[in-house]
């Protein structure tokens, strides 16, 4: 019976609450950010939140199948897997781009790992960041507001009918100014992936999943505010001073990977020390990427390539703290150094005389 157990090296963590639990309030986060799409394009974002859940299902299911394992499709994962890859989507995308990437997170991204959170990546994000590099122009154009009630209704069939549109990152990327307010953020009334433009909506998932226990918000600090400060020094030359900050956090992906990704507690480090540092490491290369990538996914990237490392973070502060190696001791033997260099000679004599003493 003893052989059955490992000993694993500190730090050590505990889970509160139930998988399940923690999947449905980040399921109907999710669902929090579906009125305002379907609102601005009609019923076609229904179906392609539809093909999105039934193909991550489908496929875990199958592999469960084929594997002889037992099903894990009740856990919710998958469900919340293909409403995130739906909801990273343009307007104008076929269903099968959205059954590509749904497919790709499950069986690229999570079910070869052994699934239900085992897997080093955000599934998402893997099937997302495929999609990007194996159809960038389908993924990264978008379509504005609709108010033609004629394009709607052919859009179920043919996403042509809704008109082309580029996001503010590319525009900006272009060297071009979008010319955009801050209240066209509120309602997602810019281009971009159906759930991540609306400012509103994400602030009301952001509260719930804070309210659930479902969000790092310490991520969401660290990542909001190193990647204010690399977007301000490093600037599109094409926009205000202000408004370029704006274009990096709001105007793509970026606070939607920072909320249902970088601060998915599952994923990120589990030490608050450490979920300030890999939140700011986000957020500088969130930016960086969309600065000078190939993509504009910026966030999405940089979750893909740092979520594999988060337990080294955590390793890392707990590390230093076995050691007494923290911010207290670390400013206190600043303070004292510095208070020690502001003394006389006579008077540093002296405390080395009492010490030795």
């Amino acid at each position: 019976m003893a052989d059955e157990f490992r000993d694993s090296a500190a730090p050590f963590f505990r889970q509160t609450d139930t998988q399940l639990s923690s999947t449905v309030m980040r399921v109907t986060a999710l669902c929090i950010l579906l009125p305002l799409p379907v609102i601005h394009y009609g019923g076609r974002v229904i179906l392609m939140v539809i093909f999105g859940i039934l193909t991550a299902v489908g496929c875990e299911a199958l592999w469960n199948a084929l594997a002889k394992r037992k099903q894990t499709v009740y856990d919710m994962t998958a469900v919340e897997t293909g409403l995130a890859c739906a909801l990273l989507m343009p307007a104008r995308a076929g269903y099968q781009l959205v059954i590509f990437t749904a497919a790709a997170a499950m069986l690229v991204g999570k079910m070869p790992f052994g699934g239900r959170f085992r897997t080093p990546f955000v599934p998402a994000a893997v099937g997302y960041c495929l999609a990007a590099v194996c159809f960038p122009a389908q993924t990264f154009t978008y379509s504005p507001i609709s108010e033609n009630m004629t394009a709607r209704l052919s859009a179920f069939s043919q996403s042509q009918s809704l008109p082309p549109a580029y996001s503010l990152l590319a525009q900006l990327r272009q060297g071009l100014d979008p010319f955009t307010h801050l209240n066209e953020y509120l309602l997602g009334e810019v281009p971009g992936p159906l759930g991540t433009t609306s400012v509103a909506l994400l602030a009301i998932a952001a509260v719930w999943l804070l309210i659930g226990s479902n969000l790092a918000w310490q991520c969401v600090l660290s990542f909001s505010a190193a990647a204010a400060l690399v977007s301000f020094a490093v600037p599109y030359h094409t926009a205000s001073t202000f408004m370029y900050v704006v274009y990096d956090l709001l105007g793509g992906s970026t606070m939607f990977c920072c909320l249902f990704m970088a601060a998915y507690p599952n994923y990120c480090p589990k030490l608050a020390t450490a979920r300030y540092i890999w939140g700011a490491l986000c957020g500088v290369f969130a930016v960086q990427i969309q600065h000078f990538g190939s993509v504009e996914a910026g966030g999405v990237f940089a979750v893909l390539i740092l979520t594999p490392f988060s337990d080294a973070f955590d390793r890392m502060v707990w590390h230093f703290r076995s050691r007494e190696i923290n911010f207290r001791s670390v400013r206190r033997g600043l303070g004292r150094r510095i208070s020690r260099h502001m003394k006389s000679q006579q008077e540093r004599e002296l405390d080395e005389f009492k010490e030795s003493q």
